[in-house]
């Protein structure tokens, strides 16, 4: 039995103080559920709590590190004991690093694929034996169109959003007639709150759109409320060539290449090294 109707469902949101974490909250909320935000962030995530608030329950705020595993345990023990089990979680929290993979720092590689990848799978893992005793439940991860193409000088965050592509088709097909769901939301660059909006390079090639953090929260709500296994929140065009890339990554890669992506991102990687 999966989860569809929302109402007093117990649900967890990572990253929830800054981005398109508490639009994803928002929608939540606005469903009925009651839910526990976490992110590192302690003033964001009240910002967020007051934000939501009005819609419904009253959420849990939860500031943690979702990268420190006693902070994991801590996060899910804290949930079950002042909302309840959880039956939702959605794995949102992440971290940038746009730069030239030779000037990348071993630090650098460790923080991101702990937070976007480690933190989720780790996530996932603590609220699952709650999720298989209740029969019901849904897992979504925030991935990224930058986890099914190349997405070079993004080289880190790619790779672990090429990670969270693996883990949650292979997840679904795991838990597949346990009435759990795991989906995934694959979003372009996101206007005005993304990790994008203050990239500093110049003009934006047409081919690379953006669009609004509530039409990823959508997608969210959308993939928990129709067990979808993935939704690409992009303009038409890039969704198209999210197909073509499953199809041939070689003539995507050729496509956004000559499409100026590739030199765009090389000069937001510039601006980044310059201004720190």
């Amino acid at each position: 039995m999966f989860v569809r109707e929302l109402n007093n469902v117990v649900g967890i949101v990572t990253g929830a103080s800054r981005g398109v974490g508490p639009h994803i909250a928002e929608q939540l909320a606005r469903a009925g559920v009651r839910l526990a935000l976490v992110a590192r962030s302690e003033e964001g995530l009240r910002d967020t709590a007051e934000r939501i608030g009005r819609h419904g329950h009253k959420p849990l705020v939860v500031p943690a590190d979702i990268s420190d595993e006693k902070a994991q345990r801590r996060i899910v023990e804290t949930v079950r004991s002042e909302l309840g089990p959880p039956a939702l979680l959605v794995n949102n929290a992440g971290i940038e690093c746009i730069t030239r993979f030779q000037d990348a720092s071993i630090e650098d590689i460790r923080k991101v694929l702990l937070v976007n990848l480690f933190g989720a799978e780790a996530m996932t893992r603590l609220v699952l034996p709650y999720m298989l005793e209740a029969g019901r439940g849904h897992v979504v991860n925030i991935g990224s169109v930058g986890g099914r193409t190349a997405y070079p000088y993004a080289t880190i965050n790619s790779s672990a959003k090429h990670g969270l592509v693996g883990f949650t088709w292979s997840l679904r097909e795991e838990l597949r007639g346990t009435g759990v769901g795991v989906s995934a939301v694959y979003p372009t660059l996101i206007a005005d709150v993304g990790i994008s909006a203050g990239w500093q390079a110049g003009r934006r090639p047409p081919m690379l759109g953006r669009v609004g953090p509530d039409e990823v929260a959508r997608a969210v709500l959308k993939c928990i409320r129709e067990n979808r296994v993935e939704i690409t929140v992009a303009p038409v065009m890039e969704k198209v060539a999210d197909v073509v890339s499953a199809l041939s990554p070689r003539l995507t890669a050729w496509i956004a290449r000559n499409g100026g992506i590739y030199s765009y991102l090389r000069k937001v990687a510039d601006a980044q090294a310059t201004s720190q």
